[in-house]
């Protein structure tokens, strides 16, 4: 494979900020939630909502059987068979038993949070049943106040890298005018990362984000010392609350990403003396597969070889795994949660000194020793 060192490949995963929010806005608009009864759950043949026809995405299919207690596995096994009637049966007979248990119980008739979205062509999906604890904020709103904590002026002319968007979760960065940085000679961009799920699946997360334009990757920012926004989806969300904490976040974002990308450049005074040993090791603690720790190696070496690079140090270590996230198998909520554990591990803090990156990756080198050559080789394998 050729490899190339300009910043096409970066142009090539951006577009405008404002046609973004414009189907972020139309889809939103066909989106709406409604309060269902046990028995507004039941499913005709064809596994459809008997309420209003709904289709189940996977997510929702998934949070149904949550619901009845049905094995997800079993419900995986019947859909990829097409068995919808068999399946419809199963899941009716469940809601009858939960109602039922209910009235034995003297309980309330239990209530159910569905979101639902249509597609534009008249098809309507439920894509998530919660209960009433379920705190929403979709997509669509939050970049409206990512926006809105922009001048005018930057709103123009923003630009969107690598979202992705499937109507239900959102993963993208975004920078505006001013975010072009240059350290010893090599390009990158500051500005912020932002992630949300409509159905609950992701935290709501607004970081501060460095883009590295020679291989398109990412870094999220560690957000420990608490001027970003990260929140589950359960409790209460003041809206006004919320879009003064974006404005906080965008606002120091390229100062904390700065901080951050002094300390990455500061990396590649330190030397990792066995590469594969330390990835695997740190792997192992953060509990990744084996798939994304292949990934991460796979990342490191073409990393290496770089014009630029060359040295093994923690910078290629922290920049093989924003590379490996980038794998075409993995999904974008997998790629942004490899690339906030390279902010993670890039230093313990952002106040942390070239000295105290140092000592914590001299620690961690010495841990990773503990591990045998069968047990780094079979990650390879």
């Amino acid at each position: 494979m050729v490899s190339t060192y300009d910043h096409t490949q970066f142009e090539r995963h951006c577009e405008p900020l404002t046609a973004f929010l414009q189907r972020l806005r139309e889809s939103h608009e066909r989106k709406f939630d409604e309060v269902l009864s046990l028995a507004q759950l039941q499913l005709d043949d064809e596994c459809r909502l008997g309420h209003n026809g709904a289709e189940f995405t996977g997510r929702g299919i998934a949070a149904l059987a949550h619901l009845v207690d049905m094995p997800p596995a079993v419900v995986n096994w019947l859909s990829a068979r097409d068995y919808d009637r068999e399946l419809s049966q199963f899941v009716n007979s469940e809601l009858i038993r939960l109602k039922s248990q209910d009235a034995q119980a003297n309980r309330a008739d239990r209530r159910v949070f569905a979101r639902f979205r249509g597609d534009g062509q008249g098809r309507l999906y439920c894509r998530g049943l919660f209960s009433d604890r379920y705190a929403a904020v979709d997509s669509w709103p939050l970049m409206q106040m990512v926006t809105d904590s922009l001048t005018r002026e930057e709103q123009q002319s923003a630009r969107v890298h690598r979202m992705s968007y499937d109507g239900d979760e959102l993963t993208a960065s975004l920078f505006w005018p001013g975010s072009e940085r240059m350290v010893n000679g090599e390009a990158y961009r500051v500005g912020v990362a932002v992630q949300t799920s409509e159905v609950g699946t992701l935290r709501l997360r607004v970081s501060a984000w460095i883009g590295r334009l020679v291989c398109s990757n990412g870094l999220i920012v560690n957000s420990d010392l608490g001027e970003f926004v990260s929140r589950r989806h359960v409790g209460r969300i003041d809206m006004q609350e919320l879009a003064q904490g974006v404005r906080g976040a965008v606002a120091c974002a390229m100062e904390k990403a700065d901080r951050a990308l002094v300390q990455l450049d500061s990396a590649r005074n330190i030397l990792v003396t066995d590469a594969d040993r330390t990835i695997v090791q740190l792997s192992r603690e953060l509990r990744l597969t084996k798939d994304q720790t292949r990934a991460w190696l796979d990342g490191h070496e073409t990393t290496i070889n770089e014009p630029g690079v060359r040295e093994v140090s923690a910078f290629s270590v922290v920049n093989g795994l924003t590379r490996g996230a980038q794998n075409h198998e993995f999904e974008a909520t997998t790629r942004s949660y490899m690339e906030w554990l390279a902010g993670r591990i890039l230093a313990p803090s952002l106040d942390s000194s070239e000295s105290g990156m140092g000592n914590w990756w001299s620690e961690l080198q010495l841990r990773a020793r503990s591990l045998s050559d069968e047990v780094v080789a079979g990650y390879r394998e």
